[in-house]
């Protein structure tokens, strides 16, 4: 496995590692890779979050208990002060690096090295053990361009020797680290790519936009059908009226038909009993009578042809509330079928009382008025 820590803003990675590496190990690692003494530690920062990695802590388990969250966290590696060896003498051949709250015992390396060049992103290898008993410590750098490497003196020990002169024993480690990355290459695993993790999130966006656009169409919809339920309370209201009407109507009608039956029945015993002068008194009379009743059967049929308009307006209208109620019953996805059952009987009960608007219609018009 591998850990990328920022130092100084140049990331570097420390490979080799497993569950058993302890943030001690990391620090060291990364201590001697930079060649500065001193005292070190690992901060590890979530978003906005920082917090300190205790020495003893290991940092792949640290990643695995952050489960998803584990992509975004960052290591740093902080210097807290100098060390305590640190002074006039401490630039010695063989320097052993020091983080404070650390007790492990330093490995000291065969030459010692310091950043003299600009930052590098370089890669270390803690090796293919990494046991608690048994931990060696190998650095891995990147090979330094020729017109940047200094031959050292073989016959002068200098305090501060030079950081670009490779020693054997590193070189052997980078060819063995670059034959075991080539013989294992697909040994820790890639990251997840950030472009992918995106898309996830713009894909989460999208359904959360299109559950919000459902519930307010189908609130808009709600809406819709309790204005239409206030719509048929009204059209019932207005149909209750209509039948009280033509109640009155059929009342009246009645009247009419057995106040007509009595005339008729006047008139022919004035023509079988009385004389001519009689006669044409009774029959001016009955005229008279005759062309009231005209004029009210009249005006009745007048009102009948008012109440068959305001019949088939409402016919229409409970059919265009008919045919609203389907289509939004069909868009909210509702079970409201039995309203339009209803509104159909309601159609039909209509349509029952303008037939017999039409039948009382065809009795206003009596044979004897002419009508």
């Amino acid at each position: 496995m591998e850990l990328k820590v920022w130092v100084d803003g140049v990331v570097r990675v420390v490979c080799g590692l497993s569950e058993e590496t302890s943030c001690q190990d990391v620090v060291i690692a990364l201590a001697q890779a930079i060649g500065q003494t001193g005292r070190y530690v690992l901060i590890q920062r979530l978003r906005d979050s920082e917090r300190q990695l205790l020495a003893n802590e290991r940092p792949l388990e640290s990643l695995a208990k952050l489960g998803q969250h584990g992509n975004d966290v960052q290591f740093f590696l902080r210097r807290t002060g100098p060390s305590s060896s640190d002074g006039p003498g401490s630039g010695s051949g063989s320097t052993q690096d020091r983080v404070a709250p650390l007790s492990m015992p330093k490995h000291p390396e065969p030459e010692p090295l310091k950043r003299t060049q600009p930052k590098k992103s370089l890669t270390f290898n803690l090796g293919p053990s990494t046991s608690p008993k048994s931990k060696a410590k190998q650095l891995i750098r990147n090979p330094i361009p020729p017109h940047h490497a200094t031959s050292p003196s073989p016959h002068s020990h200098s305090p501060s020797p030079s950081p670009h002169s490779p020693s054997p024993l590193l070189e052997a480690m980078e060819r063995d680290s670059r034959s075991r990355n080539r013989a294992s290459p697909a040994s820790s695993p890639s990251p997840v790519p950030e472009a992918r993790l995106q898309e996830e999130m713009e894909a989460l966006e999208q359904a959360a936009r299109r559950n919000q656009a459902e519930l307010a169409h189908e609130t808009f919809w709600e809406e819709e059908l309790q204005a239409e339920v206030e719509r048929e309370r009204g059209m019932r209201r207005r149909l209750g009226e209509l039948h009280a009407k033509m109640d009155d109507c059929g009342r009246r009608l009645h009247d009419f038909s057995s106040r007509s039956a009595q005339l008729e029945q006047a008139i022919k015993r004035e023509n079988l009993g009385g004389g001519a002068h009689a006669g044409r008194a009774n029959q001016a009379g009955g005229e008279e009578s005759l062309g009231a009743m005209r004029a009210e059967l009249q005006s009745q049929g007048r009102h009948s042809e008012e109440l068959e308009g305001e019949l088939s307006e409402t016919d229409s209208a409970l059919g265009k509330a008919e045919s609203l109620l389907q289509m939004s019953c069909h868009q909210s996805h509702g079970n409201f079928h039995f309203l339009s059952g209803i509104i159909t009987l309601e159609g039909l009960l209509v349509q029952e009382q303008f037939n017999h608007i039409q039948l009382v219609s065809n009795l206003l018009k009596c044979p004897i008025c002419g009508l």
